[in-house]
This record gives C-alpha cells, structure tokens and sequence, in this order.
C-alpha cells in the first residue's frame, strides 16, 4: 500500500515562490519543471526512503530534484510522507526553528 504524501503551509509557500520567481525567469520551462518535480515528488509515495538522511534532524530526509531539495520526513504507522520544504541548492540549508514542523500543520496536497 502506497504512502500518502502531505505538505506543510511552509512547504506549499514555498513551491509558490519557486514557481513564482521560475515563471518570471523562466516562462518558456516553469511548466514542464513544475511537473517533474511534483512527479518526482510523487514518487515518496512508493518509494518514502527514496531520499537521504539530514544528519542533523533526525528523521528528516533530503531528495534531489536539481537545484531543489525537497526536505520530508515519515510516519510508517499513518503511511504519510510529510513534505517540510522546499530548498534551493545554492542557499544555505534551512534551519528549523525549534524542530521540523508538526504533523498537525500538515495539508493534503490534492491532484
């Protein structure tokens, strides 16, 4: 059985500015990147240790999907994926105040 895969308010926030800042940049692409990621994404649902393990957060885990990295953790018991956020390659590593966010800040992500 497939997990399902949630996203944080943060997380949602920022595929907004990505996609945000690709379509001005980017017109001609943002579409097709649009969809590879959120395809790659989808992905967690069959395969959830797909991604690295972030060695400072236990738990978290990284997925690459250039330049983005896509910061997640589980809940094998829920069978959720939860989606944190969304990170530029070139910047820093976000830095979770006070922990990754709580599962009860997560939203479904519909299709």
């Amino acid at each position: 059985m497939d997990f399902k895969v949630l996203y944080t308010e943060g997380a949602l926030a920022d595929l907004a500015d990505i996609f945000a800042r690709s379509w001005e940049e980017h017109p001609g692409t943002t579409e097709r990147f649009a969809s590879s990621l959120l395809n790659h994404v989808d992905l967690l649902k069959s395969f959830p240790r797909m991604g690295a393990p972030v060695s400072k957060y236990p738990g978290v885990r990284c997925l690459t999907h250039s330049p983005l990295q896509v910061f997640y953790r589980l809940d094998d018991a829920k069978r959720v994926v939860e989606i944190l956020h969304f990170w530029h390659g070139a910047r820093k590593k976000p830095q979770f105040k006070n922990g990754p966010p709580k599962s009860e800040d997560l939203k479904k992500f519909d299709d």
